[in-house]
């Protein structure tokens, strides 16, 4: 295993942090939150997280809102995705999906925070084909990790599986997209090449098995938008179900229902 130290490993710890609420572990003992992703294949546990989660966001488990417990639990699983991607495409690190290594805890209003081991880290300069091949290696990993833990949530809460899949799809395509596109992200030329390099590898459907991160998703059009490239979810979330009142979510920016000028509205006051 690779050594990863000093500034660049300062600057992945905090990006992962900031952007991706994602904590590396100093090691197995070093414990800080109360869940292990085991626990959501145990059924009663399973049972009692969602219920807290759902409580949390004014759902009930099993009646009002039981299915956006289940499509906000994949949005927001999706931020863990997030992480393990960026740390290889930013920071060519791989970290831990070993069930009992990634640990979470419930932030007070539904969402999560994360925390994993390190796994492998590899050196400037290594073979270009052996890092193509563990970022294939990796987006395998990856979907077999995500399909019992989405399917067992998708079943408690009566949520679409297929739903679920698409809103983890769009929240990694964004994050591609977002990376490409922003030059204060990718620095050099070279780290751009590999950024597209991973891209290709984890957008491609082939050989996924059902499950993919490849979902075909429109980006957002209008005459008056000159930001960067913003994709729709094929999907709502059914965030909008969270709260009521004055204090209702109201659509994402990205949700399928929202109107074009109402979209537009809210990313240029973002």
């Amino acid at each position: 295993m690779g050594h990863y130290q000093g500034l660049k490993h300062a600057e992945m710890t905090e990006t992962l942090q900031h952007f991706f609420v994602t904590t590396i572990r100093a090691n197995y003992d070093d414990l800080k939150y109360p869940f292990r992703v085991k626990d959501l294949l145990d059924e009663k546990k399973r049972d009692s997280i969602l219920r807290e989660q759902a409580m949390q966001q004014g759902l009930q488990l099993g009646g009002k809102g039981s299915a956006a417990v289940g499509t906000l639990f994949a949005k927001r699983y999706s931020v863990l995705v997030m992480a393990v991607i960026s740390a290889f495409s930013l920071y060519d690190t791989t970290l831990s999906m070993a069930e009992d290594d990634i640990r979470f805890e419930l932030n007070g209003s539904g969402g999560m925070r994360y925390e994993t081991l390190l796994e492998r880290t590899f050196l400037e300069g290594e073979d270009s084909v052996q890092r193509m091949s563990e970022s294939g290696l990796l987006k395998k990993r990856m979907l077999l990790h995500l399909e019992p833990v989405l399917r067992a949530v998708a079943v408690d809460t009566g949520a679409s599986d297929k739903v679920m899949w698409s809103l983890v799809a769009h929240n990694v395509q964004q994050l591609y997209v977002r990376m490409v596109h922003d030059q204060r992200i990718w620095k050099t030329n070279q780290r751009l090449a590999q950024i597209k390099e991973d891209q290709s590898i984890w957008l491609d459907p082939h050989n996924d098995n059902g499950y993919t991160f490849a979902n075909e998703l429109k980006p957002f059009e209008h005459p008056t938008w000159q930001g960067p490239p913003f994709l729709i979810r094929r999907y709502c979330c059914l965030a909008y179900q969270v709260g009521d009142g004055s204090h209702t979510h109201g659509y994402c920016n990205s949700c399928p229902k929202l109107d074009s000028e109402t979209r537009l509205r809210n990313l240029l006051q973002q």
